[in-house]
């Protein structure tokens, strides 16, 4: 991966359809749709089609994040790290995804190392030092604000590997097929490449995401047709906290676990 050094917390808007599908359904679906798409850049250059994304969410110690994703809040945020495959393949990111009614708002800056450890130890003076505008500074020092705030901390680790797509006519439409989701719960800042311990809530099953920032993609209603697809809610975060934490969201309102 070759992502920019640093990038202003400006926010993308889209919109998205989730799915949990088993994996012949995946398969079949993307053989589908393939003469519409086109492998992302990322996916081509992986000998498997696939790259792993590395994530370690945050919530407070009442688990604010989880409980407002759960109870279908239409106003929430996650706050997360996240890097890719091995050490050293890709930089850190802090992102920001923010739910206001039916739409999603993907906020992102590229950290380094010394920013990472610097959020680890709630180092607000240290927090984005090495940001290249005072403006991205700024917006990570508000952020780290809420940190200490509501006392955020490391509480999930979500990883799973990624077959991307992007629509061969409309580039800003994409799909992704999530495979092997695995978690740990509260990881240590440095224990994004874990994978010694970690849990499968949900076995084979793939999780595929529809994103689109403009209109629904004309092949969306055939595939729903085709293949007897319902989008549903599936958040991985939430997955993983019930799987490894005893907490059951299957009660709430609109949330899928396994």
């Amino acid at each position: 991966m070759n992502p920019v050094r640093d990038e202003r917390l400006g926010a993308t808007v889209r919109h998205e359809f989730k799915y949990v599908l088993r994996p012949e359904t995946a398969r079949r679906a993307v053989a589908y749709l393939r003469p519409l798409l086109e492998q992302d850049e990322y996916s081509r250059r992986a000998p498997s089609g696939s790259y792993t994304v590395r994530s370690i969410y945050f919530d407070s110690p009442g688990f604010e994040c989880f409980q407002a994703k759960c109870g279908g809040q239409q106003d929430r945020s996650k706050y997360r790290i996240r890097t890719y495959d091995g050490p050293g393949s890709a930089p850190f990111f802090f992102e920001i995804k923010r739910k206001r009614g039916l739409d999603y708002f993907k906020s992102r800056v590229a950290l380094e190392q010394e920013d990472l450890e610097a959020l680890g130890n709630r180092d607000l003076p240290a927090f984005g030092r090495l940001a290249s505008d005072a403006g991205t500074r700024r917006a990570l020092h508000r952020i780290l604000f809420q940190f200490y705030r509501k006392a955020y901390l490391p509480v999930m680790l979500v990883t799973y590997d990624r077959e991307a797509y992007s629509g061969a006519t409309d580039p800003t439409s994409r799909i992704t097929l999530d495979r092997h989701l695995r978690v740990k719960p509260f990881p240590s800042m440095d224990g994004i490449y874990e994978e010694d311990g970690v849990g499968y809530p949900i076995g084979d099953w793939v999780v595929m995401e529809v994103k689109f920032s403009r209109t629904v993609p004309r092949w969306m209603r055939s595939l729903n047709t085709l293949f007897r697809l319902k989008p549903q809610a599936c958040s991985k975060y939430c997955t993983g906290v019930a799987h490894t934490l005893g907490v059951n969201p299957g009660s709430a309102k609109g949330v899928r676990h396994f």
